[in-house]
């Protein structure tokens, strides 16, 4: 890698970190252990291509691209492991550890975070391209140009997607909350 590369990889790092932490961490069930996992091979996976990059995209757009294909290697490892540990924990019974309440919380924060879980739970039962679609859209705003960029779709397809999955999403809330 030359000097230059590595110049822009720490401007990119600089510029974009927190935002690609962000977005895996929203993918990736809240958890700072397997963001973390994720975000360093998402950014081993930009040094090794770092000079590929053409510049046909915005380096956000090239980045993301690189990262969402990170959170599907990783949503398949982790369903994969889940479901060995399901066959695990029903041949064997597992304790389960009950929480206790120290200070009542305020119903307007219990409301809002249950908004957010339900709203988490139904993009997560969506197929992986409407919530990739969703989450680039409305949680790192982006147009749907760059979303085709990302997705290599067209920006018509891409609009046509999201009409589909914000029909979808829609459709599981109201699923999930009867």
């Amino acid at each position: 890698m030359s000097t230059g590369d590595a110049t822009a990889i720490e401007e990119l790092y600089r510029l974009y970190f927190d935002r690609i932490y962000s977005m895996v961490f929203n993918q990736v069930g809240r958890d700072h252990g397997n963001t973390e996992d994720v975000v360093e091979e998402a950014w081993l996976a930009v040094v090794k291509s770092a000079k590929k990059f053409k510049g046909q995209s915005q380096p956000y757009t090239w980045l993301c691209g690189i990262v969402w294909h990170k959170i599907r290697d990783f949503q398949r490892r982790h369903y994969r492991e889940m479901s060995k540990l399901e066959r695990f924990s029903s041949q064997s019974a597992i304790p389960k550890l009950e929480l206790i309440d120290v200070e009542p919380i305020p119903q307007e924060v219990i409301e809002q975070e249950e908004t957010r879980e339900l709203v988490r739970r139904a993009l997560s039962a969506l197929p992986g391209h409407y919530q990739q679609a969703l989450t680039l859209k409305y949680l790192e705003n982006m147009p749907a140009s760059e979303i085709g960029q990302v997705m290599v779709k067209s920006t018509k397809s891409v609009e046509s997607m999201l009409d589909r999955a914000r029909l979808a999403l829609r459709e599981q809330i109201i699923c999930l909350n009867k």
